[in-house]
């Protein structure tokens, strides 16, 4: 199994990425979800968070984002959860195990320097005006108040240089659904090429001699499911 992340700026479009990979029936962990459960709803990470980070970040029992007013904070708070959060990717790996490749989808994967976890990396990509563009239809913040925020953490430029894929999604880029296909052909090819050095393949549907074509099997035209010799 292929370890992937998936990232992107905000507003960049990657809850509608994700959406194409879970189509095409790809495993994808939200991590950005995972962490608003584990804060909000795990009793054994609030008393640690309160002594660390303080007793403000809480207002009537849950989480408060408007707390979050400097760098500092969010990070001692994210700190305080990180060893539990890969403790849930772990579960998840294991539950889809059969998989050629699983998605640990995060925003904040370059910012905490989760992209050292993983082989292969996504970004999505939206140029900074298209992202302010999205962000005042979605808000109706002050255009001023957007962009600042934007400018915020790494930018776009860097995350793309980083990445092993960059999903292009504004206007007058390729079809997404396209790009998302194309990445998930070139990681399945990896994963069967990783498997085929130390083993013989056939598939687990017809029992034939596995040969791959954009990860299907070319005698039966069904995906994934493989058993080793």
């Amino acid at each position: 199994m292929i370890e992937v992340a998936l990232t992107g700026s905000p507003y960049s479009g990657k809850k509608t990425i994700t959406k194409l990979f879970k189509q095409i029936k790809v495993p994808v962990f939200e991590a950005d979800t995972v962490i608003k459960f584990i804060l909000n709803f795990r009793p054994h990470v609030d008393e640690p968070i309160r002594r660390h980070v303080g007793s403000f970040v809480y207002s009537n029992g849950f989480l408060n984002p408007d707390a979050f007013v400097t760098d500092s904070i969010f990070d001692k708070t994210i700190d305080i959860i990180d060893f539990e959060l890969f403790q849930a990717w772990e579960l998840f790996k294991q539950k889809h195990i059969g998989s050629a490749y699983v998605i640990f989808k995060s925003s904040l994967l370059f910012e905490r320097g989760w992209d050292k976890k993983f082989s292969q990396i996504i970004t999505v990509f939206a140029p900074k005006e298209e992202r302010v563009y999205r962000a005042k239809m979605s808000t109706n913040l002050r255009i001023d108040f957007i962009w600042a925020n934007l400018e915020k953490g790494i930018p776009e430029l860097s995350k793309n240089k980083k990445s092993t894929y960059v999903i292009h999604n504004y206007e007058g880029a390729p079809d997404t659904l396209s790009q998302v296909n194309q990445i998930d052909q070139k990681i399945v090819e990896t994963h069967l090429t990783l498997l085929s050095k130390s083993s013989r393949l056939l598939c687990g549907n017809c029992e034939q001699n596995y040969q791959s074509r954009f990860g299907l099997c070319v005698s039966c035209s069904k995906k994934y499911n493989l058993n080793l010799l």
